[in-house]
């Protein structure tokens, strides 16, 4: 098993998507975006550090791989769940793995991310 925590403060992300306007087009799947419309700036946080955390689980930071590899939806209970490209799934076998986990969280100034390959 190979854990992954990420932090961030959700003001650093509104700042980055006013400074970019095309950031969340370049982080999230068209199916994500779908998913956050109407959710606040803690949603899109939270989903952000979720990819964060799955990255390091994988070892290898974004090498090889791009944002999109990597997309976080919630299933019919809410609950976060991670489906991989092929690209990433290799990486995820690699380290002898067959899924990635993640929990997210937020409060009103941070988001975190846990995720456990296993």
């Amino acid at each position: 098993m190979y854990p992954g925590i990420d932090i961030i403060e959700i003001e650093r992300v509104a700042q980055a998507f006013k400074r970019q306007p095309r950031l969340i087009e370049r982080l999230f799947t068209i199916r994500e975006q779908e998913a956050l419309i109407g959710k606040g700036i803690q949603s899109y946080a939270a989903r952000f550090a979720g990819k964060e955390a799955v990255l390091k689980t994988l070892g290898t930071g974004l090498q090889g791989l791009s944002w999109h590899d990597i997309e976080i939806l919630s299933n019919v209970k809410g609950e976060p769940q991670v489906f991989l490209s092929l690209k990433a799934m290799d990486q995820v076998s690699a380290r002898g793995g067959s899924e990635v986990r993640v929990s997210l969280s937020h409060n009103r100034t941070q988001a975190m991310a846990f995720a456990i390959l296993s």
